[in-house]
């Protein structure tokens, strides 16, 4: 899942005009970026959607659709994930099913499970600081 940061003024004008999405996205318009690769539903499960459901969903773009957040939605994202030590993400981790997207791949790499962790508190701070509005999507 990609995780990308745009002025609040850009993302008005994609929930306006729904084509602008994969447009601005394509051509490397934001100004922040995260990635947490393979990692996201797991980390859905984990953190009860904190940071990967959030948001307005669009279907019909960006291949799978796409969640556009606010500015405010990203600060909020931000104290949320914020509140999340390593231990409680982990203890969340050893208690997803094993037939989870990924479970045993993460679940025999911890590290690299709080890894993309990491990078999603990241990207939502980064975010969160500067004010910006963001994206989200699978590809």
């Amino acid at each position: 899942m990609f995780f990308r940061a745009f002025t609040q003024q850009q993302i008005d004008e994609m929930e306006k005009d729904h084509s602008l999405i994969d447009k601005l996205v394509e051509d490397e318009q934001h100004l922040v970026e995260g990635c947490v690769d393979t990692a996201w539903d797991l980390l859905r499960l984990v953190l009860d959607g904190a940071g990967i459901t959030a948001g307005e969903f669009v279907d019909g773009v960006m291949f799978n659709g796409c969640f556009l957040m606010s500015a405010d939605e990203v600060r909020h994202q931000a104290d949320i994930l914020s509140k999340w030590t390593h231990d409680e993400v982990l203890q969340g981790l050893r208690n997803v099913e094993e037939d989870a997207y990924h479970a045993e791949v993460y679940q025999e790499d911890e590290d690299d499970f709080i890894e993309k962790f990491d990078e999603l508190v990241a990207f939502y701070r980064e975010a969160a600081d500067k004010g910006l509005a963001a994206l989200s999507y699978n590809a």
